[in-house]
């Protein structure tokens, strides 16, 4: 199973906090902060003053729209440009059936774009300047009403297919079933030119085809004929064998540790920035004089240097880590990007709530004896204290239930966490969001539960997920999809990993 807490004092080797370049000198670090206060120059130009080499502008630089809206025509098929004809006829196979599959769901990215619009417009995305998927809907209808409407019925109608089980591949399905159901992520997988997002540099490690082999399964379960049909994913699941061999045979696996397998593995097929620069040593000195509010928007911008993409705007959120010592009151404060929330349940508790868990996680922590890191201005290992909180909130919140421990032997905690369906929200907790946190309060609402039923050494996973364009939800054992009526099925002691939406 999964760890717990992230270590933001050790050594990482994750790839989504890797050693960030900076400001290399306390000189630069103070003009640009003097520039920054004075309104001259905003954090998101200060952190791209010098754009690494090998960055791939996201699609609104490149002028592309991901939706290419249809014609006043009856036909569902749009019109190609002649550009369009060229670029087909030079893709390979697999990516001339991505695309033909997905001329067939055209314009499904937004079919009630002016209903839904804000639903994208995600303020965080908008002050970053991060794509999303709002950012390119176009702000007239330049398409075919009556067809829009064929399509957005489709849309409706589709999602409510099972997914053939290969044998012990429920955990799988699981997070396939969830993600099918994250309407964002969908929307891009829809997208008609999704091949021209591909990451195909000489040091991407999948070249885009763990991207294209999701998109395809995803669109097969959302163009089926027949609204309750089974498709098999065995196909993907080669896939992901051939760069994860751990995921290649049929034994048990922890729907967590793949569902954060495949957004890395997303992430880097659709990465914009396709040659990493050379790190470059961060004067800490220096950085520490910024304001904390400038020095946490610095270091998300650094991140986006390294790591920028369509599954980061979507899932990626920031962490404000804060080490204190005990000895010399002396604050050593770090800000990671984060997939997900691994928060632990009260032990020798029967029942607990999603919100005592958070709280739990963000709580301070004593690290002491073996665990005494070293205090900067001491210069020797003191006791110190540890504490999280969120300085930059996710569009979509994934929270993990840690169930499984390794303490004592491999044990399964069942203890029943309550969970709110509608607005969870994060700023009424105390502790949980960082003082230099600004934006509006985060609102979160469920649309997906991977759940676990079983022992720590055997089990099965469902899916209970909220349709995106309905509202209705449903669960999903592998191959059988049912409706489900009451909502109060859905909290249960099975409860493992909750997919939130953000709403404001």
């Amino acid at each position: 199973m999964s760890s717990g807490r992230p270590s933001m004092y050790n050594a990482r080797t994750s790839s989504m906090t890797r050693q960030l370049p900076a400001i290399n000198n306390a000189a630069n670090v103070g003009s640009l902060t003097r520039a920054i206060q004075s309104g001259s120059m905003n954090v998101t130009t200060a952190a791209r003053a010098r754009p690494p080499s090998g960055y791939r502008q996201n699609s609104m630089e490149r002028g592309n729209s991901l939706i290419r809206h249809i014609p006043a025509s009856s036909s569902l098929v749009q019109r190609r440009t002649s550009n369009d004809a060229t670029r087909s006829r030079m893709l390979s196979n697999q990516d001339r059936s991505l695309s033909t599959t997905a001329a067939t769901t055209n314009n499904m990215r937004y079919m009630n774009t002016a209903a839904n619009e804000s639903a994208y417009d995600y303020p965080e995305r908008r002050e970053s300047g991060a794509s999303n998927a709002s950012s390119t809907i176009a702000k007239t209808s330049a398409y075919d009403h009556r067809s829009a409407s064929t399509l957005e019925s489709r849309l409706r109608s589709g999602g409510l297919t099972g997914l053939q089980n290969l044998g012990n591949t429920c955990f799988m399905n699981s997070v396939l079933q969830c993600l099918s159901n994250t309407k964002p992520l969908l929307l891009f997988c829809l997208t008609e030119n999704l091949a021209d997002y591909l990451n195909t540099s000489l040091t991407s490690v999948m070249k885009g085809v763990l991207m294209r082999e999701y998109a395809n399964l995803v669109r097969k379960m959302w163009t089926a004929s027949d609204g309750h049909s089974v498709v098999s994913p065995s196909s993907f699941k080669n896939t992901v064998g051939r760069f994860a061999p751990r995921f290649l045979g049929y034994a048990q696996q922890d729907s967590q540790e793949f569902l954060r397998y495949l957004l890395q593995g997303l992430h880097e097929d659709v990465n914009r920035v396709q040659r990493k620069p050379d790190p470059i040593k961060i004067d800490e000195k220096a950085e520490e004089r910024m304001p904390e509010r400038d020095r946490a928007k610095f270091s998300w911008e650094r991140c986006l240097s390294y790591d920028n993409s369509d599954i980061a705007d979507i899932f990626a959120g920031q962490l404000k880590s804060t080490l204190e010592c005990t000895h010399c009151q002396y604050q050593s404060i770090t800000f990671d990007m984060f997939w997900d929330l691994s928060i632990p349940l009260p032990r020798n508790k029967s029942s607990s709530s999603v919100q005592e868990c958070i709280q739990l996680f963000m709580s301070r922590e004593d690290l002491d004896g073996n665990e005494k890191p070293m205090c900067a201005r001491c210069k020797q290992k003191r006791r110190c204290t540890k504490k999280f909180s969120i300085q930059r909130c996710p569009n979509i919140l994934v929270l993990h239930l840690k169930r499984f421990s390794q303490a004592r032997g491999r044990t399964k905690l069942s203890t029943y966490v309550d969970f709110p369906i509608t607005n969870l929200r994060l700023d009424e907790l105390s502790d949980v969001m960082s003082e230099s946190y600004e934006g509006p309060p985060p609102v979160y609402n469920l649309f997906g539960v991977s759940n676990h039923s079983g022992t720590a050494y055997s089990g099965h996973y469902i899916a209970q997920c909220k349709h995106p364009f309905t509202n209705q939800w449903h669960e999903f054992n592998d191959s059988s999809v049912s409706t489900l009526n009451e909502k109060s099925r859905i909290i249960s002691s099975n409860a493992y990993v909750l997919f939130y939406e953000r709403h404001t």
